[in-house]
Formats: structure tokens, sequence, C-alpha cells
């Protein structure tokens, strides 16, 4: 029968081991706790924001009005073709200039977003 003790080298070796390992899993836990908090997190955000869309529903009409002025503003500054000027001029007294088309552009989509606004109101108090 080998009774033997081990030596201090023998234990310092293991002991060396065995922390390592404790490192590592100490890793892996702190990793899995930050992975668990993740939906929890998401989800609060998620609810901040609609708690403040809730609280500020001029948002629903802001933003596609701002989007709609916003590419109306670039198309002004597209060049056009040759051919659509020859158009363009034979019919250029009977439809109103450039600014005027935006402008009523940007009424009809504004018209637009408030009747949607009107529809919308009652859901959000």
């Amino acid at each position: 029968m080998n009774t033997s003790i081990p030596s201090q080298d023998e234990f310092a070796a293991r002991r060396e081991v065995l922390k390592a390992e404790i490192a590592k899993q100490r890793g892996e836990l702190t990793a899995a706790y930050l992975n668990l908090e993740k939906p929890i997190r998401y989800t609060e955000y998620s609810l901040k924001g609609i708690g403040f869309l809730r609280s500020n529903p001029w948002i629903f009409v802001a933003v596609p009005a701002v989007f709609s002025v916003a590419s109306n503003l670039l198309s002004l500054g597209k060049k056009k073709s040759p051919k659509s000027e020859i158009t363009q001029s034979k019919s250029a007294e009977k439809q109103p200039g450039a600014i005027g088309k935006v402008i009523r552009t940007i009424w009809d989509g504004g018209w637009q977003l408030f009747q949607l606004y009107r529809r919308v109101r009652p859901y959000f108090p």
C-alpha cells in the first residue's frame, strides 16, 4: 500500500490549478449574469421609450412632417434632364413656380398628418 504524503510542491501545484479553475468559473459566472441582465435592461429601455411617446404624442406628427419637408427640399436640388426642361417650358405658364409646389406639398402633407393626429390622439392620454 502506497501511503506516501504528497510534498509541498505537489500541494502548491494543485493549489495553482484550483485557483485557475476558480478564476475561470468566476469569469463564466460574471458573463452569465450579464447575459441574464440584458433582456431586463432592454425591456426597461423600451418601456421608457413608450412612456416618452405616450407623454409626447406630437412626435407622431412632427417626425413624418420633417421627413416630408426634407425630401421636398432635396428634390428641389436635383438636376432636370433636357427633355423635361422642354416640356416644362411649354407648360410653365400654366403651373405655379417651384416654391409654390413645395408650399402646396408641405401644406397637403401637414394637413394629412394633422388628420392622422386627430384620429390617433384619443388613444394617447
